[in-house]
């Protein structure tokens, strides 16, 4: 009894007065009853994931997709635009759970999904498929259930969101942006962990008699966007800076000659890293009444341009940041 006890095969309740019992698993009752049942449940995953590919599996064991999303529909509402974040997504079942179950209620919900770019066997079947590593799998299997998903509403077959909803095939590409603004969100942004887009000074000690190494240094400084960072780049590792969500809408606009990115649909931040910014550009931004204007330090034509855009902007009540 002892031993039983030790190994956990007792169960005694929660008090005192409820009689003890054997413990037994269920794979101890019937093994074969257990392995056909795991065996049935991974084989009918990937073969409902298998089908997203042609046929062809580029990716082991996947999730099921239904179980995943009755997880969500039982923890989510359909009002309150939560977000479902898996930090292992490999196949992005996840993501594809979370825009099927809108699809199906209407909701708002959204996903965050986190992969390391783990790499691709060269003899496996995603490689032969042309995918370098697991995270471009997630990727392109987003991007096809959500245009099938979007196939399905729009022309009402599988009726998704129930008997009435559906309308005819958009026709044009005005009509394919209506319904993906106002039927279903199939839209997703992808972004890579990396170092800042901006240089850090090198604090290392430099030797006296070696004084062209400080200067390099300085030099260097000179520009601090490093070389091989885009304005894209820039853009959203200023939105992380200032707490702006990714989701938000980013737009290139031309002001007099230069090019500049307005962040949100009421112009939330009006971002310039174009060179030579005068006075009239920075007054041609204030036109767009953004809350914030961020320009990079070496836009300005001179330091009397940069205390220009200051008074500028703090006359008509606009924060003015410097990168």
């Amino acid at each position: 009894m002892q031993e039983e006890i030790d190994n956990g095969r007792v169960v005694f309740g929660v008090d005192e007065t409820t009689l003890p019992r054997i413990r037994r698993n269920l794979f101890e009752s019937d093994k074969q009853v257990m392995r056909s049942v795991t065996f049935s449940y991974a084989q009918t995953a990937t073969l409902d994931f298998i089908k997203i590919f042609n046929n062809v599996r580029v990716f082991e064991n996947p999730k099921s997709v239904n179980d995943i999303e009755n997880l969500i529909e039982y923890i989510t509402s359909i009002d309150d635009n939560d977000i479902v974040i898996d930090f292992f997504s490999g196949s992005a079942t996840t993501a594809h759970a979370v825009m099927q179950l809108n699809a199906k209620d209407g909701g708002n919900r959204r996903f965050i999904c986190v992969q390391i770019p783990e790499v691709c066997d060269i003899k496996s079947e995603a490689h032969k498929a042309g995918f370098k590593n697991i995270c471009e799998i997630g990727k392109e299997r987003i991007r096809r259930v959500g245009l099938n998903l979007m196939r399905r509403v729009t022309s009402g077959v599988g009726n998704l969101k129930g008997e009435g909803w559906g309308c005819g095939m958009p026709s044009t590409k005005e009509g394919w942006d209506f319904a993906i603004q106002n039927i279903l969100d199939i839209g997703f942004r992808v972004f890579k962990l990396d170092t800042s887009n901006l240089k850090t000074w090198d604090n290392t000690p430099v030797a006296e008699d070696d004084m062209q190494l400080l200067l390099d240094r300085m030099n260097g400084m000179i520009h601090r966007v490093k070389p091989d960072r885009s304005d894209i780049d820039m853009i959203y590792e200023i939105m992380l800076k200032l707490g702006v969500p990714l989701t938000y809408e980013v737009g290139k606009i031309q002001v007099n000659d230069k090019t500049a990115y307005t962040v949100g649909s009421d112009c939330l931040l009006l971002i310039c890293l174009a060179e030579n910014v005068r006075p009239e550009d920075v007054e041609a931004m204030a036109e767009y009444a953004p809350a914030k204007v961020i320009i990079a330090r070496d836009s300005f034509s001179d330091d009397t341009a940069m205390a220009n855009a200051h008074y500028i902007l703090r006359d008509r009540g606009i924060e003015l940041k410097l990168v």
